[in-house]
């Protein structure tokens, strides 16, 4: 197992686990399974400790910013903002550290053994000016005949249910690929595991304070809109165990 973390090992200034310390099913689960990986914990905000209205009074959420987003809810879930304060906090590590590169995973993460070898070859591949690189993430993964199609019929008529889209980000919401194994990134969900640059984690920090995303879709929106210069890892080196899970139910709840 070390042998296949090497490379992650080598090629990353940091390490970061998020999660929190009384997880500690979670904590054990990813000792054991990324044993080998050179890796620090990163205990975020635990929605047991705090509310929305705490976390309003000291600026960190507002709810109309979050609405300039969402249609619905007309609030976040305080799982989801102490998810979204967990990751930003990370970029706030990374600027005070000046880590050029990172590694961020949840503590649900799970290592595709058989694909870590191919980290040499993406690594290769991958353009100089990297902001994101995503080693695993769910929903538009593939950009076939058949998501060609339905992209025209979002950019004719942007809809969401949820989510208030544009045309733009509608533009680039599949995944284009540039090489083999690497794609430039359209509109995932999850964020499990992903690569960020000191550069990256600036324009997060400034586009997310206060709270204004999920985390999956700050890393989407900025990139859909061009702000971020975010790309796919193929093949996929990590997959979530909970993937399509709401993130509050993984790193904040036992």
């Amino acid at each position: 197992m070390w042998e296949r973390f090497r490379l992650l090992n080598d090629y990353y200034d940091k390490i970061y686990v998020l999660s929190l310390p009384r997880l500690t099913q979670r904590i054990e689960y990813i000792k054991k399974t990324l044993s080998g990986l050179n890796f620090e914990f990163f205990f975020g905000v635990d929605k047991q400790h705090v509310s929305i209205d705490e976390l309003k009074e000291q600026g960190l959420y507002a709810t109309e910013h979050y609405q300039q987003f969402y249609k619905k809810p007309k609030e976040i879930s305080l799982g989801m903002l102490c998810c979204s304060l967990g990751h930003l906090k990370i970029y706030e590590a990374i600027v005070q550290n000046n880590y050029k590169k990172t590694l961020v995973l949840e503590d649900d993460a799970l290592p595709v053994l058989e694909s870590l070898d191919f980290f040499s070859r993406i690594i290769r591949e991958l353009p100089d000016e990297w902001e994101i690189l995503y080693l695993g993430c769910e929903k538009n993964q593939n950009s076939g005949i058949k998501e060609k199609f339905k992209q025209v019929i979002y950019m004719a008529f942007p809809y969401h249910s949820q989510l208030k889209l544009t045309r733009q980000i509608y533009a680039n919401y599949y995944p284009v690929n540039i090489s083999r194994h690497i794609a430039k990134a359209g509109f995932h969900d999850c964020t499990h595991a992903y690569g960020i640059t000191l550069e990256g984690a600036k324009k997060l920090i400034k586009e997310q304070k206060p709270v204004r995303f999920h985390p999956d879709n700050l890393l989407s929106y900025m990139a859909g809109t061009g702000q971020l210069k975010a790309y796919v890892a193929r093949p996929k080196l990590f997959n979530q165990l909970s993937a399509f899970v709401n993130k509050q139910d993984s790193l904040t709840s036992d």
